[in-house]
């Protein structure tokens, strides 16, 4: 921690699980010690990433594999793979596409509204693939998306599917796949956030997908800058050839050879655990947050597994009654300011936060529930004791 409080900078007990505003997740004890090992010489980076295919592979089921530098690296170069197959004069001239298909087919994106009032898209992570050239074509809305939509919104200028791995009402991946590949057209998928379980590594090859990007800081534990792109062969050659170390639209994503190694590392260790241990420590460790806060005044704590979007985690989640003298941006700004310092996360309701302890310590899930019973203590003036009661 020093090498932070040297520079002014308050160490954050993390406990929005792996949330990258925070620095994602705290790499496994092997992956540190990989990486130190690997800073001590250099290597050629074509023949490294060769292994890495070669060990990625093995877990993911796909044809080949690329470290990435995150799943958003693995989405941008993965569309470019889609948009220029091995051309190079295509990929010379990426992300300019005037000549060629550049249209992606994708589930309808939410819309927001601006603090004018102007209505806009939220693309999130699907920036990366307009800044690789690509163009979206929306299919769907908030109620899902139907087959003969998909097959309709598929025209001359598509050249693929872009899909969410966290399921779309309507249509399953395997039905998704079916479409595209009756066109001829290859699905991206993006699976940054899906791990564990381990299963998933392999689920979305099995299932089809043709590329499939995942996050190297999240669930697998591995370097923060890194992430994992795989499935066919001819696509993920074609997305290396415009990647570091070589010169194309993916050079500034460039993963060094200590990330490399950390990652396949945190890869191969998450792989090798034994998941109903670490889902019962989890387990336990919402338990005790839940136990701690539930029958506060003003307080109702939730413990929901699966989670809220149907994963297989274990989460807490924090119900402010409406009179309690603060919200629950309130609760998170007072949570970060103080000592220590605790991230949690709002959950689009101004009266609850989200509370996710799965990767910390013991000791770390102690100092967040303190944290917490000071800063909602604090919330509630002016309540009975009959306000917050516990609810059965």
């Amino acid at each position: 921690m020093e090498s932070y409080e040297r520079l002014g900078v308050r160490p954050v007990i993390n406990a929005t699980c792996h949330w990258t505003l925070y620095g994602g997740s705290v790499m496994w004890p092997e992956v540190t010690e990989a990486m130190t090992q690997a800073r001590g010489c250099c290597v050629d980076m074509r023949e490294l990433l060769d292994r890495a295919s070669e060990v990625i592979t093995r877990f993911t089921h796909g044809e080949a594999a690329h470290v990435v530098s995150g799943a958003a690296a693995g989405l941008q170069i993965g569309a470019a793979a889609i948009l220029t197959g091995a051309d190079p004069v295509k990929m010379q001239l990426l992300p300019q596409t005037t000549g060629f298909k550049n249209e992606f087919v994708a589930y309808h994106f939410p819309r927001r509204v601006s603090s004018n009032g102007q209505e806009y898209t939220h693309w999130g992570y699907a920036h990366a693939v307009r800044g690789a050239g690509g163009v979206f074509r929306e299919v769907g809305d908030e109620k899902g998306v139907s087959q003969k939509q998909l097959e309709d919104a598929i025209g001359p200028n598509t050249t693929g599917v872009y899909w969410l791995s966290d399921g779309t009402p309507g249509m399953s991946l395997e039905e998704v796949v079916r479409v595209a590949h009756r066109h001829d057209l290859p699905v991206l998928l993006d699976a940054s956030n899906t791990l564990p379980p381990v299963e998933h590594l392999h689920a979305f090859i099995d299932a089809g997908a043709d590329l499939v990007a995942f996050s190297g800081g999240k669930g697998l534990r591995g370097p923060q800058g890194s992430g994992i792109l795989t499935g066919r062969r001819d696509l993920i050659e074609a997305a290396r050839l415009q990647s570091a170390p070589i010169q194309g639209i993916g050079r500034p994503l460039k993963v060094s050879k200590e990330e490399v190694i950390g990652l396949l590392t945190a890869l191969e260790t998450f792989a090798g655990r034994d998941p109903a241990a670490d889902l019962s420590d989890a387990q336990r460790r919402t338990a005790f947050v839940v136990d701690s806060l539930d029958g506060l005044c003003g307080v109702r704590a939730e413990h929901r597994f699966p989670d809220h979007i149907g994963r297989p985690y274990p989460t807490a989640f924090i119900h402010l009654d409406p009179n309690m003298g603060m919200t629950g941006a309130e609760v998170i700004a007072a949570l970060l300011a103080g000592t220590p310092s605790v991230a949690v996360m709002d959950f689009g309701d101004p009266r609850t936060v989200r509370v996710d302890v799965r990767v910390l310590s013991d000791t770390e899930t102690e100092h967040v529930v303190e944290r917490l019973r000071q800063v909602l203590s604090s919330g509630q003036k002016g309540l009975s004791h009959e306000t917050g009661a516990r609810r059965s």
